[in-house]
């Protein structure tokens, strides 16, 4: 890369142009809706703004990240928020009462240390709204995905893909009714080698039906990166795609869902989202900080459209009431349903 390119994307502009496509307004009411509120051709903003603004502030930041990822040759360190949601994983257990709704008995091992002491020196702290919230999404999400492949090998699956599978730990607890499955673990190769790492010094074994699939998304696309790792897409597969569309483009969620598509009938996936109420929230905020920026916001009926358009044949998203009813119901110790629930669960 030399200095002109560099420099060009550095100095790269968001235009009100971008901001008025993202909204789906013109630019005059772009413009119009920053001028002083006690001048005569002042609008109020538009509906949304809040969420286009993060949208496309995410966009920026992770040009200039791979920008700097490109001049200084630095390695992509391992995500650090995989392991904060391994550590809520491992803290339902701990802080919640029973039944648990993840029985997550191996990822305490995995993160390693005293991690069991830290937890419970911070009790109060996980026991706060936000923090139990947060919790329960995290295992809410994992449940919900491993109960949908338990349907999907029951009807013929025989493949299950994590996209992004960070340090999720269902082929290292896996049940007896997936031991037949090839289980294929995607992930950066950053951090696929940090968890891989993590697995030698806990001493858990990997099972023969796990594959690792190290796949750098700037360097290759998924299907190529799935070819050369040996996902056969001739067989049923399931897919699983937890916490992670928030940081892509819908550009690469898009090309992602297509992948899934070139997979048999009768193939799905269990995917998150974060909601467009989300974009100002102290979560996407402090991921942000952290250098992971979330990118992409959706409503429910924005992520049915999308799913519709390219072609899946059925979508469902789990509602608060099912997921009340499924694994709620009946607890003594205040661990609830998140406030809101952004789950999806198609069909090719």
């Amino acid at each position: 890369m030399d200095y002109k390119e560099a420099t060009d994307r550095l100095l790269e502009r968001i235009t009100t142009a971008d901001l008025a496509n993202e909204l789906g307004v013109s630019q005059n009411a772009i413009a119009r809706a920053r001028l002083d509120s006690t001048t005569r051709d002042f609008r109020p903003a538009p509906v949304g703004w809040q969420a286009a603004v993060a949208r496309l502030a995410g966009e920026r930041a992770s040009r200039l990240l791979r920008l700097k990822t490109e001049l200084t040759g630095a390695p992509r360190a391992a995500s650090g928020t995989a392991r904060g949601v391994a550590v809520l994983r491992a803290a339902h257990l701990i802080v919640d009462g029973k039944p648990a709704v993840l029985n997550d008995t191996v990822v305490a091992r995995l993160l390693g240390g005293d991690i069991e002491a830290q937890i419970r020196a911070h009790v109060d702290d996980l026991q706060t709204p936000p923090s139990r919230g947060l919790r329960s999404h995290v295992v809410l999400r994992s449940r919900f995905a491993e109960d949908t492949l338990m349907d999907a090998v029951a009807d013929g699956a025989e493949q299950y893909v994590l996209l992004g599978a960070g340090l999720d730990t269902f082929a290292y607890r896996q049940p007896s009714w997936a031991r037949g499955l090839t289980i294929i673990e995607v992930d950066h190769p950053a951090s696929q080698a940090a968890k891989r790492g993590a697995l030698a010094a806990a001493g858990i074994e990997i099972p023969p039906n796990v594959r690792f699939a190290d796949v750098d998304f700037e360097r290759e696309t998924l299907a190529h990166g799935l070819a050369r790792c040996g996902v056969h897409t001739a067989k049923r597969t399931f897919f699983s795609w937890l916490g992670v569309t928030m940081y892509l483009t819908r550009d690469a969620i898009e090309a992602t869902l297509r992948t899934v598509l070139s997979f048999p009938k009768g193939s799905g996936i269990v995917f998150t989202f974060a909601h467009t109420d989300s974009a100002t929230s102290r979560l996407a905020e402090g991921s942000a900080s952290a250098g992971e920026p979330w990118v992409s916001y959706f409503t429910p009926e924005e992520v049915a459209e999308m799913l519709q358009s390219l072609g899946f044949s059925d979508s469902s998203f789990l509602s608060r009431e099912e997921a009340e009813r499924r694994y709620y119901a009946n607890r003594a110790d205040g661990f609830t349903v998140p406030p809101r629930v952004t789950i999806v669960a198609a069909s090719v």
